[in-house]
């Protein structure tokens, strides 16, 4: 057989190869038409995920993604779905998800393997964002079980599973950050930031999941990198080197601790020179999500510090905020801004 024949065939048995794994993962896809319009845009989302099956939609917290059961909570969405091989287990996920207590000083973040913990000394984490029939916040066992039984009798069966979808009540976000404005509020006292711009943040980055994770291993409700904003806070503001751990950067109050101080930390040091304190809170949003770098970049094409202080301080502060709606060189932080300043009115 000649060079060129045998390079043919290989070429070929590539396509094939190619083709019959294409054909496999169309088949084991999952068929979304049988879904809800917001269950399967939920599902889409987390099919977005990493090669460890970890999602990567901070919004987004998925429990025990097994063949036997699996639970996602969509914060933002305010929606819970549960699905499971049988109604018994749906039942049982049912209620546990509905009394379950989000403790992320107990609980295994990455693969919310505890997730279900249950404290009768304590409200259940959803208490208040869903009810049940009668209108009623959820509290105890035997109002989650009867609950559960009439989401069970209300079920459909989906891709071989039983399926429950739970939605939040429309003010589920407000009850949420209910829950973290204090931590807020210290922090704002503590650094000099307005408890509004970091309410807004929050709900921005995590809608206010405390186990929220992104791809790029930001953790928790204001999103943080451990080897740069967390290095970066307990360098500058704490005085020593050290890298936060997951476990720490998933605690609420130390979440917002952090996430202040390096809002601070851009607004006095990295963002220095900025004078209007308007123009400078749109450029440390800005930066808390694209980075400082990518803010002089866009407004002076090397990049030149100086010069775009000096630009930013020629503007007015409606076309600094223009400018980077517009023309910042991420769209995602032209986009971040918007969200962000739009959803600080609702914390004033």
């Amino acid at each position: 057989m000649s060079k060129y024949l045998c390079q043919l065939v290989i070429i070929f048995c590539s396509i094939i190869a190619i083709t019959l794994a294409s054909s496999a993962n169309a088949s084991s896809a999952l068929d979304l038409n049988d879904y809800e319009d917001d269950v399967a845009a939920l599902l889409l989302e987390y099919q977005g995920q990493d090669s460890y099956s970890r999602p990567i939609v901070p919004s987004v917290l998925v429990y025990k993604d097994t063949e036997q059961a699996s639970t996602y909570v969509d914060f933002k969405r305010g929606l819970i779905l549960v699905e499971t091989r049988t109604k018994a287990q749906l039942k049982e996920a049912v209620v546990q998800v509905l009394l379950t207590q989000i403790d992320p000083t107990v609980i295994d973040a990455q693969t919310a393997e505890d997730f279900g913990l249950i404290s009768k000394k304590k409200k259940p984490f959803f208490w208040g964002q869903v009810l049940d029939r009668d209108g009623k916040a959820i509290e105890f066992e035997w109002r989650a079980s009867r609950y559960a039984d009439y989401l069970v009798s209300k079920s459909k069966r989906s891709n071989s599973r039983f399926q429950v979808a739970i939605h939040m009540v429309k003010e589920h976000t407000t009850i949420a950050g209910n829950k973290y404005i204090n931590y807020a509020r210290n922090a704002s006292r503590k650094h000099g930031i307005s408890t509004d711009l970091i309410m807004a943040i929050i709900e921005t980055e995590s809608s206010f999941n405390p186990l929220a994770r992104s791809r790029s291993n930001a953790l928790g409700l204001m999103q943080i990198k451990a080897n740069t904003a967390g290095r970066d806070y307990f360098s500058i503001i704490q005085g020593y080197k050290h890298t936060p751990s997951s476990a720490y950067l998933y605690d609420p109050a130390k979440n917002i601790e952090v996430g202040t101080g390096y809002l601070k930390i851009l607004s006095s040091r990295y963002l220095k020179g900025i004078t209007h304190p308007k123009k400078r809170e749109y450029a440390v949003i800005s930066s808390y999500n694209g980075g400082a770098g990518n803010l002089w970049k866009s407004l002076d094409p090397r990049g030149n510090r100086t010069k775009a202080l000096a630009r930013i301080n020629k503007m007015t502060v409606s076309e600094f905020y223009w400018f980077l709606t517009n023309r910042h060189n991420r769209e995602e932080t032209r986009n971040y801004l918007k969200k962000v300043s739009s959803r600080q009115k609702k914390y004033l």
